[in-house]
């Protein structure tokens, strides 16, 4: 989202240049139409929304605004007639949480006509097909809960088969079926920031220690991507009034030394307040593998087999409910930061086990702080899981 924001801002700088003196209009295009949607997508739930956090810092991205996003949201909204990109811009300047980078282009392209729409009818799910980033919610209230989920190639699926040399990936992270959980004003489960390019600092899967192509510096190494045209994806993101379901398959996304032969996450978001994480995990050879979870909290209490992390407003509870001979460990690990910063520190919960097939789950649960979050049951018939929560069910079929 920050490199959003700083493309977007030239590139608008550039588009009004070259309709003004050049008579060529570049606006009409569908990525430009939809473009407002993707950063309402990727804002906080609004009444979380503070001067050093209002969006999801995917990738190497703050949490804050690094360019505008007030008066390009105004250029759009003026654009296209597009009152839900006018709101966004309505609520960002009210919220005080804009950057001051360039104000003074909200003088040229407000347009007082274009009414506020607030986004109360859109779906609560969109699925960015290109990049492959689904984010979910449980509504427009703003005080939502927020899933957002990445399995996407590093420049997209178009662009990596139209480019042989990387144009420029180098904020990319290798992040394939990882994902970010936000709930009860506050985040539950994080993404790493903007560090040095490491799968072990995000909430995915290691074989035998090794993460995912591109990793290993402070850029990430997208050329190593584009020679085979990995295309790690989203297989499905259908959302219902009660129940989302997101799948991802990351296998292309690993090395082929990796002996990596399948791993696909589903995400079974019962909403508002559950989501399961279920890894289906294959290898040619038995191989340690490692999953990763970075809950946003520092520290833990022991819940029986359950972990709880409190916040200043929220209480997350994660706990793996088909450990298979798993191990599971917990606990502060040393991380890579940013070049010229100090090391990252990273609280991270590990399920490990040595196999070649791997199927598990692991239940993540949120609540208000002075609350309980659920407790959710699994009951196995095969290859049938049904996980219960609260009453609500949801059934699994893995695929044999």
């Amino acid at each position: 989202m920050g490199y959003w924001g700083y493309g977007v801002e030239y590139m608008l700088k550039f588009m009004a240049l070259s309709r003004d003196l050049l008579g060529e209009d570049l606006y009409h295009h569908d990525w430009w139409m939809n473009t407002a949607r993707y950063r309402l997508y990727l804002a906080l739930p609004r009444n979380a929304w503070t001067r050093q956090g209002s969006v999801v810092d995917i990738a190497d991205c703050p949490r804050s605004n690094w360019y505008g996003p007030d008066y390009m949201l105004r250029a759009l909204a003026h654009e296209f007639q597009d009152g839900q990109a006018q709101w966004l811009a309505d609520q960002v300047d009210q919220s005080k949480t804009s950057s001051p980078e360039a104000t003074w282009l909200g003088l040229l392209w407000y347009d007082p006509d274009v009414k506020p729409v607030p986004p109360t009818g859109l779906p609560t799910l969109r699925h960015f097909t290109d990049m492959d980033i689904v984010s979910t919610r449980t509504g427009w209230s703003g005080n939502e809960s927020l899933l957002v989920f990445k399995c996407g190639p590093y420049i997209g699926h178009k662009g990596v088969h139209e480019f042989s040399f990387d144009p420029g990936g180098g904020h990319v992270h290798p992040d394939a079926n990882h994902f970010v959980l936000f709930g009860d004003g506050e985040w539950l489960i994080r993404d790493d920031g903007y560090r040095a390019k490491s799968t072990a600092q995000h909430n995915t899967l290691l074989v035998d220690g090794q993460g995912q192509t591109g990793e290993g510096s402070m850029w990430f190494n997208g050329a190593s991507m584009l020679k085979p045209a990995a295309e790690p994806r989203v297989q499905t993101a259908h959302s219902t009034p009660a129940i989302d379901t997101i799948a991802g398959d990351a296998t292309a996304a690993y090395p082929v030394g990796a002996g990596l032969k399948r791993y696909v996450r589903h995400l079974l978001f019962l909403k508002p307040d559950v989501l399961i994480v279920a890894d289906d995990i294959e290898t040619t050879r038995d191989a340690d593998l490692e999953l990763r979870f970075h809950p946003e909290q520092q520290k833990a209490d022991q819940d029986g087999a359950a972990l709880l992390f409190r916040g200043r407003t929220s209480l997350l509870r994660l706990e793996t409910l088909a450990p298979d001979g798993a191990t599971t460990a917990a606990g502060v690990l040393a991380g890579v930061g940013r070049d010229g910063e100090a090391p990252l520190s990273l609280y991270t919960v590990q399920l490990k086990t040595h196999a070649h097939r791997w199927r598990t789950a692991t239940a993540l649960s949120w609540s208000a702080a002075a609350g309980t979050p659920p407790h959710v049951t699994l009951e196995t018939n095969g290859s049938r899981w049904t996980f219960t929560a609260a009453g609500r069910s949801v059934t699994l079929e893995w695929e044999k």
